[in-house]
């Protein structure tokens, strides 16, 4: 699932954005307000993706995302006037919820009650192999085949890989089977009642502004910097360092108090941009965004961990799909905030931004968590 939704979805969007540019002659600021709906939809169907979820069970929804994903890649493709892109982004915002991270970390909430952590790291590893494979693979099928034809293959890919796959998720939730549905709502009231779940969602949407408004830029910063194959291979060692990150995550989740560990996540990814916003020769730029990439895996993990070991696994999808509004919010917000801050001052001060909002992530979990909460 991870595989698809960033390779297919995530990724893709340097794709949309490039392919359309040259193929419509539609400006970059029109494309970024497009993006902006689609991580606008996102956050507004999180909530009742998640509540789906703890309803019919990660199995029914994430056949409803394979679906919706084949035909908004295909609409994307086919799209010749502004608002027949805003309805394709719209049906591929539906659908990335239910086969990303919130269909993943809901799927596997209810069955690892231990080593929660380390299961969802080698699940979202998919999110860094999609990366690196679905969209070279996606831009070489588009100069061979045309754009067109590249996203019928890969839609169809889509359906014939992932749909029996997807046998292997579990039909229904334990809240479900059990008929707690009145517990399951209590729960679910509890949590919206605590500061804590409140923090979680605060700290989700201020470090998704400063990993997403800069992975969005990336080869925008670095290229003048270092040209533009040295900023390929900065990107890539950024999905490299985001796979080391996943992994020592969750394998040491457990080992520390979570919020600490959340708090040294946001810290080291603040630290990367400080760097980057220091230092503008090569090497410093290949550290900046090794280091960077260390912590985006583990932004990706902490929200559905954190809620985990705060709440539990009942009621979860409902509980993860509101604080995605969260993540959601700080993936639309993150490159505006870069692209109009670099346009008027430079992307000095971009990152000055973006680092602000990851210490601002560290400081709230900190003051906003006590010792027993997670």
């Amino acid at each position: 699932m991870a595989f698809f939704a960033w390779g297919m979805i995530f990724y893709a969007h340097g794709v949309f954005k490039a392919v359309l540019e040259e193929k419509h002659g539609w400006s970059s600021s029109f494309m970024s307000l497009a993006q902006s709906w689609f991580w606008f939809v996102g956050a507004i169907s999180a909530f009742a993706v998640g509540t789906m979820i703890d309803r019919y069970g990660a199995r029914t929804v994430a056949y409803y995302g394979v679906c919706a994903t084949a035909v908004g890649l295909v609409s994307i493709s086919l799209v010749y006037e502004p608002w027949q892109l805003f309805l394709a982004f719209f049906i591929l915002a539906t659908a990335y919820p239910t086969i990303g991270n919130l269909g993943i970390s809901a799927a596997l909430a209810p069955i690892f009650e231990v080593r929660y952590a380390a299961a969802l790291s080698l699940a979202l590893t998919g999110a860094s192999v999609g990366g690196a494979i679905v969209t070279p693979a996606y831009i070489f099928l588009t100069k061979d085949l045309g754009f067109e034809l590249a996203s019928w293959v890969l839609a169809i890919a889509t359906l014939v890989v992932l749909s029996p796959i997807l046998l292997w998720l579990p039909s229904s939730t334990p809240t479900k089977e059990l008929n707690i549905d009145v517990e399951e709502q209590d729960v679910f009231r509890n949590s919206l009642r605590s500061p804590v779940f409140w923090v979680i969602f605060l700290t989700s949407f201020f470090s998704f502004t400063g990993q997403v408004g800069f992975l969005f830029q990336e080869i925008s910063i670095f290229q003048p910097r270092m040209g533009l194959e040295n900023a390929g291979y900065a990107v890539s060692l950024t999905v490299i360092g985001a796979a080391f990150g996943r992994f020592i995550l969750g394998w040491t989740a457990e080992l520390f108090q979570l919020r600490l560990v959340a708090a040294a996540v946001y810290v080291v990814q603040a630290a990367g941009l400080f760097i980057a916003f220091l230092f503008d020769g090569v090497l410093t730029s290949y550290i900046a965004a090794f280091i960077i990439g260390l912590a985006v895996g583990p932004v990706v993990m902490l929200p559905a961990m954190l809620i985990r070991g705060a709440f539990g696994a009942k009621g979860f999808g409902k509980m993860f799909g509101l604080a995605s509004i969260g993540m959601f919010a700080g993936m639309m917000i993150g490159p505006s905030i870069t692209g109009i801050t670099a346009a008027s001052f430079g992307f000095e001060i971009a990152l000055l931004c973006l680092l602000t909002s990851d210490v601002v992530a560290a400081i709230l979990i900190l003051l906003g968590f006590r010792k027993g909460d997670c």
